[in-house]
This record gives C-alpha cells, sequence and structure tokens, in this order.
C-alpha cells in the first residue's frame, strides 16, 4: 500500500483593490460586506471552477479526487487547502490565475505550502494575526471618519484567540 501524500496551501483572497494598493476607507468597507458570503463550500467550488477552466477535464480530474478546503475565514478572506503533492503547483497556478471570485474582481495569494497541516497552521495563525490587526485599524479608522462603530481592543483579542483556536482545532 502507497500512502496518498498531500500538500497543504495557505492562502489570502484579495480584493482588487487591496492587490493594487489603491485601497481606500469606502473601497475596504465595501469589499469586507462583499466577501462576508464566502463560506468552505463556495470557495471549493470555485477552486474546481478555476482548475477545470486553466487544465481542463484532465487537470480537474486529477487534482478533484483530493481537493478539501480544511480552513477558511470570511473575516480574513484567508483559508488552507489540502491538494494531493503531485498536483500541488497545478493547484497554485490555478489560485495565482484567478482574477474574479463570485463574480468580484479579486486576486489570490498563496502565503505558504508545506507538507504537514501543523507547519501550514503556524503560518495561518501568524498570518491571521496580521489581517486581523490589520483589519482592526481599517475599522477604527472608518469609525473616526464615520463609517463604522468602533471596536475596542477586547474585541480585537478575542477575534485573534477566535481564529487561532479554530486553525487549531482543525484535523492533524
Amino acid at each position: 500500500m502507497v500512502r496518498l501524500k498531500n500538500r497543504y496551501i495557505c492562502f489570502e483572497l484579495q480584493s482588487q483593490t487591496q492587490a493594487d494598493g489603491t485601497d481606500s476607507l469606502e473601497r475596504a468597507a465595501a469589499s469586507q460586506r462583499s466577501h462576508e458570503a464566502l463560506s468552505t463550500r463556495t470557495i471549493h467550488a470555485f477552486v474546481r471552477e478555476q482548475i477545470k477552466l486553466n487544465f481542463g477535464d484532465s487537470g480537474a480530474g486529477l487534482v478533484l479526487s483530493g481537493l478539501q478546503v480544511k480552513y477558511f475565514s470570511s473575516q480574513t478572506r484567508m483559508g488552507i487547502l489540502r491538494v494531493p503533492r503531485d498536483h500541488c503547483q497545478m493547484v497554485s497556478a490555478a489560485l495565482a490565475l484567478t482574477t474574479m471570485v463570485s463574480k468580484r474582481p479579486c486576486n489570490i495569494r498563496v502565503r505558504h505550502v508545506s507538507g504537514t497541516i501543523k507547519k501550514c497552521q503556524r503560518a495561518a495563525i501568524r498570518t491571521d494575526r496580521e489581517l486581523i490587526v490589520v483589519w482592526h485599524l481599517k475599522q477604527q479608522a472608518l469609525a473616526k471618519a464615520g463609517a463604522a462603530t468602533i471596536t475596542g481592543d477586547h474585541a480585537l483579542q478575542t477575534m485573534l484567540k477566535e481564529s487561532e483556536s479554530q486553525i487549531s482545532a482543525l484535523e492533524i
């Protein structure tokens, strides 16, 4: 018997304006609201479509049997995919070639690729912390501009702990 070997891809969904670096406060709030409807199910369907679009039916057949979304946070727009080791580059390429998710312009940035979920979890926690702090700072700026309610430091600490516990709870 041969053991199936997988790779874990930690990725971040970036809105088009965020990727260009021209993100204004109003666009950031609109972008956050538009991506809140994403879930693990929609991410799986989206990745499946991208692989089929870029690599055809044969590419989809090779990858989709082992593809699984292990984690996705709609708040930080970050997730972890499990893919077969032999086809990891194909999935990474399909993610990099992405221009739209659910009819919204965006890019996907592959943050980390690992052979174990534990290392990918560590990278995801580190990245998630960075993204939550950036999100918190944007929320405070929006609150000062009068576009949102202010969130306190207690909410930030709660979100950081919640995020870490969600990522750490993944099956090893």
